[in-house]
Order: C-alpha cells, then structure tokens, then sequence
C-alpha cells in the first residue's frame, strides 16, 4: 500500500511538472508573439524618411522592437501595404482621407477643416479597417503652387488670383504637378473653378508620384518650359530654391497634418505607441519641418541623424 501510494505520488509530482512544462511553452509563445517587430514605412520623400527615423528611434528607445522600411514607395502602394498587413505604422497625412473615404462624405471640404477632417478619417479608419490615427504635428503641409522669384517679381504674381489674371491674358504657363492633384476637385480642378482660369493640355506635365523632388528640379531649371510646380508646405526647398508660394486665400487644397498611422492589431500589442510618439508629432511645427526637410534635401544630411538630433534637442532622448 505505500508503494503504490509512493508511485501516485511519483506520477503526480510528474503530471505536475508535464503541465508547467506546457504552461512554459506557452508563455513562450506569448513572450515570442509580444516582441513581434513593429514595420515602420514612409513615402518617397525626405520627410518621411526623416519622421519615420523618428518613430523608430522613439520605439527602440522604449523597448519595442522595429524594421525599418522608411521610403518605401509611393502613397498609394504605402496605404495598400498597410491595409493588406504589410507594414505595421506609417507616416501619412490627414487630408488623405479624402482618397481613402470619398463616398462617406456628405461635404468633402470637410477635408480643409484641420480638426474635422482629422477626425472624420480618424473616424472611418478605425470602423473599416482597424486603423488608428494618433496625434498628428500641427504643420499643415498642404498642396500649393510654388514659381520662381524672379517670375513672381517679373508678373507681378502675389496670389492665386494674380496667377489666374495672368494666365488668362495669354501668360506662358506650363505646371508640372501629381496626376492626383490635377484631377482633384480639391486640387487643380478646385483652383481654376475658384479662381477663374483653366489649363490646357499643353499647360501641364502630371507625374503618377506625389514626390515633388523632380517637380521642383524641373522648374528650377526649366524642363520642357515648367515655370510652375506642385509643392508641400513643409518643403525644404521653398527658401533653398528661392521659391515663392502662391497664396490661396480661398483655401482650396485641404489640409494635411502628418500623423503616424498604426495597425489595429499592433496597437493591442504595444498599447504605449501613441504615447511615444505623440510630444514629438506635437513639437513639430511648420517651420521646424520646412528646416528638417531642407537638412536633408539640400545639405545632404543622412535623416537618421536629423531625427536624432531633433529629438535630443527636444529632450525626447537621451
């Protein structure tokens, strides 16, 4: 009888031990499952480059493991990576939601409203797609129309309405610009209805890429007659080109704040992400980001080492 109260209690203390065993491995699984790498991506540009070294920066630094795929193509590929699971947290622009929702807007200049339209693409991500915008910078980097100096001085052009006066009285005019802009009732189509001109074919070159790096290079040295370019309010090259922006009192082009763009499911995973980020988005200014982009566009600065020492500066790392 103590014998087989000795081998009982042998297969216990075994049994008990099996079931630790499992219970380890499943902890495993999850500690495996938890230090999952967080896939940063950005578009085509030197901002992206430069905030999505941010993002990762700040994730590293607390811990969160990431691969980086900063520059990883063009707006429209970027949004379909992350929609399919591709990429984890990208670097994207509020006034975009007018793409991604365009039927789920009783009023599209919803989209020139900074906090409305933030909002409402916040809204309609998080309901279709389990994506979650998080605090954006306050930097409106908006579509405009940028000519040289000397050709602004030389026609007198201030505004979008002197541009308009100018071309309607038979100015040469050639805008090389984003295919998405031109179509754009917000866009292109959105300035000469406001303003009272129309292009003609031949008054425009469109590219498929919203990168405006040759856009400006084409109207810097006057490609095939450019003397007008698509450009970013946060560009670099508005002073290092000597380039003059058109203004738009009408404010026709919506509004586009940067904001990191994070997954669903990565968010369950790292629920301090939008913390991490949110003092660097809210530190960047529109100012800071036209000298950001310019360090790198222009003074061939590595956008690493422009993230990092922006962040030092603003006491975000150590």
């Amino acid at each position: 009888m103590n014998m087989k109260k000795k081998w009982t209690a042998l297969f216990l203390v075994l049994l008990l031990l099996l079931t630790v065993g499992c219970g380890g491995g499943n902890t495993e699984a999850g500690d495996r499952e938890e230090s999952t790498p967080v896939v940063v991506a950005t578009m085509l540009d030197s901002e992206g480059g430069i905030l999505g070294k941010m993002m990762i920066l700040l994730l590293e630094e607390n811990g969160i493991p990431t691969v980086d795929k900063t520059n990883f193509g063009t707006p429209d590929i970027l949004r379909k990576a992350l929609e399919n699971g591709e990429v984890d947290l990208v670097l994207d622009y509020t006034g975009s939601g007018q793409y991604y929702h365009p039927a789920d807007a009783t009023d599209p200049t919803i989209w020139n409203d900074p906090d409305a339209g933030y909002a409402l693409t916040a809204q309609l991500d998080l309901e279709k797609n389990n994506i979650h915008w998080l605090t954006p910078a306050s930097a409106n980097n908006t579509e405009m129309i940028a000519v040289t100096r000397a050709f602004a001085e030389e026609n007198n052009l201030v505004t979008m309405e002197d541009l308009a006066n100018y071309i309607n009285e038979g100015g040469d005019f050639k805008l090389i610009c984003s295919a998405s802009f031109a179509e754009n009732q917000m866009g292109l189509l959105g300035y000469e209805e406001a303003y009272g001109f129309k292009l003609t074919n031949q008054q425009l070159i469109t590219l498929s890429s919203g990168n405006t790096s040759e856009m400006l290079k084409a109207l810097a040295t006057g490609t095939n007659g450019v003397n007008a370019s698509l450009v970013y309010g946060t560009d670099g090259a508005l002073d290092e080109m000597n380039l003059v922006v058109l203004q738009d009192p009408m404010h026709i082009p919506p509004v586009y704040l940067p904001a990191p763009v994070l997954r669903g499911d990565k968010l369950e995973q790292y629920p301090a992400i939008p913390e991490i980020l949110a003092p660097a988005f809210e530190a960047l200014t529109l100012e800071t980001l036209q000298e950001l982009n310019a360090k790198v566009a222009y003074d061939g600065r590595d956008a690493g080492s422009v993230a990092e020492e922006f962040l030092k500066n603003e006491g975000l790392l150590p």
